[in-house]
């Protein structure tokens, strides 16, 4: 599993003004890697697979995902437990799949650090 070392730090509080409000936090990186995140949602329509198309495709396949049913909010729920598909993750998507047919929204992260 990648490690990460960085930092955020406040671009708003290196500058000298004293305003009578004060702004919001402009939170800024500073680390010694990049990072890649994509964030996307895939609808299931009474299936148990479903793919997420990265906008931007990354290098290579190393990269963690994180999945979640959404709860529909119709009697049945997503009573379902939600899984990657290793055989089938390419750079350019991401295989969900899911234990039973349901019908409802998956919201997927990919983060890659390095």
């Amino acid at each position: 599993m990648p490690k990460l070392r960085a930092r955020l730090i406040d671009r708003n509080r290196y500058a000298k003004r004293y305003p009578l409000i004060r702004a919001p936090k402009r939170l800024t990186y500073l680390g010694e890697t990049d990072i890649a995140m994509e964030l996307g949602s895939v609808y299931f329509d009474n299936k148990d697979t479903g793919t997420l198309t990265f906008e931007i495709p990354l290098p290579d396949t190393s990269y963690q995902v994180v999945a979640t049913a959404r709860d529909s909010g119709n009697s049945e729920g997503a009573d379902v437990n939600i899984y990657i598909d290793g055989q089938n993750t390419t750079s350019e998507s991401v295989t969900i799949k899911a234990s039973a047919l349901f019908t409802g929204y998956v919201d997927v992260f990919v983060v890659r650090v390095g």
